[in-house]
């Protein structure tokens, strides 16, 4: 990771935590779906007032997607094993940090429309999926609970 990503994850993570106690910052572990199998990645959730900020730490997305690679991302409710037909909450934005994204690890981020707490008291799942220029495919799906 050169200097600059690395400056960029320092501030990135003084943000969220200065906006949130640790106790508030729910982490949320994600499996690839089969159409991005041996990928890692992670989701940190942090309350922003009523609605919750979503940063992703991604290790790989198939390499087919266009450049700067654009990831949506979705709260459903229910477990990745039984997502809801449609989803409980749309995110807004959920861009590349990193342009273009060409890296082996990428952050983006995005914002839900619900509380942090109201998420970690019901059953939902954070979906990422590619956007739909490059067919909306699940790429990533991650249970979200309080701990």
């Amino acid at each position: 990771m050169n200097r600059t990503s690395w400056l960029a994850l320092v501030v990135a993570a003084g943000a969220i935590t200065g906006c949130a106690s640790r106790s508030d910052i729910v982490d949320v572990p994600l499996m690839a779906t089969p159409q991005n199998a041996q990928h890692i990645a992670r989701a940190t959730l942090s309350p922003v007032g009523n609605q919750t900020s979503v940063w992703l730490t991604v290790g790989g997305v198939p390499h087919d997607l266009a450049l700067p690679s654009r990831l949506d991302t979705a709260i459903y409710a229910g477990s990745c094993q039984h997502l809801s037909a449609q989803p409980a909450y749309e995110t807004r934005q959920s861009n590349s940090v990193d342009y273009p994204s060409m890296a082996p690890r990428t952050q983006h981020w995005a914002q839900a429309p619900v509380a942090l707490s109201e998420l970690t008291k019901g059953d939902y799942a954070l979906l990422v999926r590619t956007s739909p220029a490059d067919g909306s495919r699940p790429l990533f799906c991650g249970n979200i609970s309080a701990g």
